[in-house]
């Protein structure tokens, strides 16, 4: 029988592969080392994370693909993943509002100075 671990490091996971994304698009189009010298960019970076996560989130909320995927590994079913599974003992319900609200915070005071 398989043992759900917690799905809280797929947020760390997608913050990384957005950090990755929007450096590698921000430095093709306006010079190398331009995303380390704004920080709008990390405000982008983190609202691509928060839009990610969302996804996560409501992927996590479909009880039918959880069910589905509780038959096929024939372990138990997950119950309220999304409430129960922590990242930095922060619910990963709640990730998707922190990365925005970081991430816009960011952006309008780099865009604002």
């Amino acid at each position: 029988m398989i043992v759900w671990s917690g799905v809280g490091f797929f947020i760390a996971l997608l913050i990384s592969v957005s950090y990755i994304l929007c450096k590698w698009l921000v430095d093709l189009f306006y010079y190398d080392g331009y995303f380390l010298t704004h920080l709008w960019a990390t405000g982008v970076t983190l609202i691509l994370s928060a839009i990610l996560c969302a996804a996560l989130v409501w992927v996590l909320r479909q009880e039918k693909w959880l069910d589905a995927l509780a038959k096929k590994t024939q372990s138990r079913p997950m119950i309220a993943p999304e409430k129960t599974h922590n990242f930095f003992f922060i619910p990963v319900l709640y990730w998707p509002v922190i990365l925005l609200l970081l991430g816009s915070g960011i952006l309008v005071w780099d865009l604002m100075n």
